[in-house]
């Protein structure tokens, strides 16, 4: 079961920060069990295109909580660094 609070603190993604995915990435679906608690899905994935939402800290230093569809996940900041790159260049 996992905590429903942070293990783990983030300096490199600002809250509510976006991202649209240029290619799929893996993804842990996280699913409510209760009021203390939750459990992860099987990794799957998120599609291009897919809009999301830094909402939080990852379960550890590797991953963050984001937002797709009224649905939380965990992914990796390894997966989303291109898109960050991405993103700078731009502006």
């Amino acid at each position: 079961m996992l905590s429903v609070n942070p293990l783990y603190l983030s300096d490199t993604v600002a809250p509510n920060e976006s991202y649209t995915l240029s290619d799929d990435i893996a993804a842990m679906q996280i699913l409510p069990l209760n009021d203390f608690g939750a459990r992860l899905s099987p990794v799957s994935r998120l599609p291009r295109g897919a809009r999301i939402y830094a909402r939080g800290d990852g379960f550890d230093s590797q991953t963050l909580k984001v937002e797709y569809q009224g649905q939380y996940y965990f992914v990796f900041l390894d997966d989303l660094e291109p898109h960050r790159k991405a993103v700078g260049v731009a502006v």
